[in-house]
């Protein structure tokens, strides 16, 4: 397999975004358990949930990425 070159440094949008991306995602996780205390429907809560998830997801984008690279045995040239 071809060794794929992956920049390693980031701008300073990208980390802007990685950080906004995991205070949303923390928040809407914290506001969905709030919710569920509350009484608030089971559905609305997991979608909540799942959307504060995927933001957490979003943010370690790039660790997952490398994480990735690295099970598919791709080296960083």
């Amino acid at each position: 397999m071809v060794p794929v070159k992956r920049r390693k440094e980031r701008s300073l949008g990208e980390m802007i975004s990685s950080v906004s991306f995991y205070g949303l995602g923390i928040y809407a996780i914290l506001e969905a358990m709030l919710l569920h205390e509350e009484g608030v429907s089971l559905l609305k809560c997991i979608a909540i949930g799942l959307a504060g998830l995927s933001c957490v997801a979003a943010g370690a984008r790039f660790v997952i990425a490398d994480l990735v690279m690295r099970m598919r045995g791709e080296t960083d040239a």
